[in-house]
């Protein structure tokens, strides 16, 4: 079954089909299956796909994109043409992801502090109850 290609700018320039394929809400390109030939063989669409930081999509998953009623984010590119500059949004995003993170992490050990205490305690408590039964 053939596929759609969601991709970014940078793609679409470097095939040169700026003007010949459609653009979604958020800026990126719907491109052709057939135009990931330029890449390899289409045995290797994953890699590929990697590779420019794609998606393939299905005929509905390109229209719901074309539409705006779906934006499905793209994964960063592994090669270093086409990854794209962070925008103010997934800057803002990983600002949110980074702090709630950290609240996590400052959480977690501080309930590993209270934990250890706790063992603590009760290791202090078997070692008085210890030397009272040696005495």
């Amino acid at each position: 079954m053939a596929r759609y290609i969601k991709a970014n700018p940078k793609v679409a320039k470097f095939l040169n089909l700026e003007s010949d394929r459609n653009t979604v809400k958020d800026g990126n390109y719907l491109l052709w299956q057939s135009d990931m030939l330029a890449f390899g063989p289409l045995t290797q669409l994953a890699d590929t796909l990697a590779q420019i930081g794609g998606i393939a999509l299905l005929a509905h998953e390109a229209r719901e994109e074309q539409d705006g009623t779906v934006t499905r984010p793209l994964p960063q590119a592994t090669d270093e043409r086409f990854v794209m500059p962070p925008t103010p949004e997934k800057e803002a995003a990983a600002e949110e992801t980074t702090d709630t993170a950290k609240e996590e992490t400052a959480e977690s050990v501080s309930g590993e502090d209270a934990d250890t205490d706790a063992e603590s305690g009760e290791s202090e408590s078997k070692d008085e109850s210890e030397t009272a039964k040696e005495e």
